[in-house]
């Protein structure tokens, strides 16, 4: 193919074919609307989300957030950061934990301006949220236990010194207690904040 021909051939090109980045290459099941359409972007959106949250987010947590949030296929996410892991871009420490690598700290300004805010901004979230959660499901006590008929969800709020809430509600069937146990870990301290404001305002 001479010079004018290959000039011709790139005239001729979709914009999809033309920037990796638009080319529609990646599974879509779970991605809604807005969500990443290319396998190029979505390695972009893991190296960006190791890089905000160096040290602390782990695979496992970045695969979820994009799922819960519906930006991109689980399949393709997980593909991505063990593509990335591969070439060196991302290591992993000894708990899991993901950063960059030195040598490509220096794109992340790149990064940013090839993903749209939305994106940046949702993920991020998302990951912090997840993060959050299993600390406090590590920290705090919610457990279920199954009575003769029904079932006992026991919630707690403490630290290694001492206890700052214990409670237990009943539940009439297993969903129910998930339901509870879920919506608690979700935010133990909002729980445990409502409650002392309801008790303190009937002094009033």
């Amino acid at each position: 193919m001479n010079y004018d021909e290959k000039e011709k051939s790139i005239e001729e090109m979709s914009e999809n074919e033309i920037d990796p980045r638009l080319r529609f290459d990646a599974f879509m099941g779970g991605v809604k609307d807005g969500g990443l359409r290319s396998v190029t972007s979505i390695n972009l959106l893991v190296s960006y989300l190791v890089a905000n949250m160096s040290g602390k987010v782990t695979a496992a947590v970045i695969t979820q957030a994009m799922a819960e949030g519906e930006l991109a296929n689980h399949f393709e996410v997980t593909n991505a950061i063990a593509n990335l892991q591969k070439s060196g871009v991302i290591i992993a420490d000894e708990n899991g934990a993901l950063s960059l690598t030195t040598d490509t700290k220096a794109d992340i300004e790149l990064i940013e301006k090839d993903l749209p805010y939305t994106v940046r901004e949702r993920s991020i979230h998302l990951c912090q949220k997840i993060m959050a959660k299993e600390t406090y499901r590590r920290e705090n006590l919610a457990e279920i236990v199954k009575t003769d008929d029904a079932y006992t969800v026991m919630l707690g709020i403490g630290d290694n010194r001492r206890q700052y809430m214990r409670l237990n509600l009943f539940a009439a069937s297993m969903d129910q207690a998930e339901m509870i146990k879920e919506k608690f870990i979700s935010n133990p301290a909002k729980v445990y904040q409502t409650l002392i404001d309801a008790i303190f305002a009937n002094e009033e």
